[in-house]
């Protein structure tokens, strides 16, 4: 799957679901930077997993996989193979 897709709904997601509308996110972004803590981060699991219709093992929840919409993007894509 194309991560640009990948990318823009999970973007989506965290902008109508979680972030305050004038937060600005882009695929670099470091999320923790802009408030996304631990329990934005089970939601966005979530998402991931019924969107994708995939289960993130537990060795892939490791920081470095929810640190931008860039990473999330790798990790689906690593995991819809």
């Amino acid at each position: 799957m194309d991560e640009n897709i990948i990318i823009a709904e999970i973007k989506k997601f965290i902008e109508t679901n979680i972030l305050a509308g004038d937060i600005m996110l882009e695929a670099d972004t470091i999320l923790q930077n802009i408030g996304i803590d631990s329990f934005s981060i089970v939601e966005i699991m979530l998402f991931i997993q019924q969107n994708y219709n995939i289960l993130i093992p537990d060795d892939q929840l490791v920081p470095e996989n929810f640190r931008t919409l860039n990473s999330l993007a790798r990790l689906v894509n690593k995991l819809l193979v």
